[in-house]
């Protein structure tokens, strides 16, 4: 879990996690918990004794406490179980993300929160699949689709994307609350959507070989648009990259900043 993505779920913790009713144990469930390559979870972030963590994930792993027995469809969870529900850098590797959001909101207690961060921007990487980058747009959809009221949704600036360690990723977020009337009647509409994903197997079909027109474009970019010594760098130093980008728009600021005076 990238340093900016860690840091926005605290904050979503310190300013949301205060409006629940007071009482002992407030249950949290992270969707996509497990831990690769020493990658944090959120866990630490709820880890103290008002939360009760659960973590989920399609394999058991480090960090993962329940593996429902269908991707998509969680029957081993009721509905209405969990005080918070939160989900980070999980959403860009999930084929049908909206299906996750509505089982996320399905088992949110009424009046309770969610919070979920993804990538806007950033390299391929394969966990297995790499599908999705999100806009901020792109919450207010699945908001209207799963019926919760969305609180807030932002995506990194460009001045915070240049200087934060994971800024690269330029990650969208949503908050998000389930209401508190009418919870039986948006489970209902929520499990019209999900219901067709009860007996799916994830599988996706093969990738596609390089076929011509990509050969074909490709070449035609070698011809006109060849790649320069520093595209070539920004490809190999994520740090780098941002040193690049922020140079010129220095310079940039400095030549209009000459021009005024």
């Amino acid at each position: 879990m990238h340093f900016s993505s860690f840091k926005k779920m605290e904050f979503f913790r310190d300013k949301y996690i205060p409006l629940l009713p007071k009482k002992d144990g407030i249950n949290v469930l992270e969707v996509g918990s497990c831990s690769f390559h020493e990658q944090d979870s959120y866990r630490s972030i709820f880890s103290d004794l008002r939360f009760l963590y659960t973590g989920l994930d399609l394999s058991s792993g480090p960090n993962v406490d329940l593996v429902p027995k269908r991707p998509f469809y969680w029957q081993e969870i009721e509905d209405d179980s969990f005080d918070v529900c939160v989900c980070g850098q999980v959403f860009e590797h999930n084929p049908f993300f909206w299906v996750t959001f509505c089982e996320m909101v399905r088992v949110t207690k009424p009046g309770g929160f969610l919070c979920v961060i993804a990538p806007g921007a950033g390299e391929v990487h394969l966990y297995p699949y790499d599908c999705w980058r999100f806009y901020p747009d792109s919450w207010r959809a699945l908001c209207t689709l799963s019926g919760v009221e969305m609180l807030e949704s932002w995506m990194e600036s460009d001045e915070f994307a240049d200087c934060v360690p994971g800024g690269v990723w330029r990650d969208s977020a949503v908050i998000a609350r389930k209401p508190s009337e009418d919870s039986a009647e948006i489970n209902q509409k929520l499990r019209t959507i999900i219901g067709p994903f009860a007996h799916l197997e994830v599988d996706l079909i093969p990738k596609s070989p390089i076929g011509p027109a990509q050969r074909a474009y490709e070449e035609w970019m070698e011809i006109h648009h060849p790649p320069t010594l520093i595209t070539k760098l920004r490809r190999k130093s994520p740090r780098l990259r941002r040193v690049l980008i922020v140079l010129p728009r220095a310079a940039g600021m400095q030549q209009e900043h000459k021009k005024k005076n």
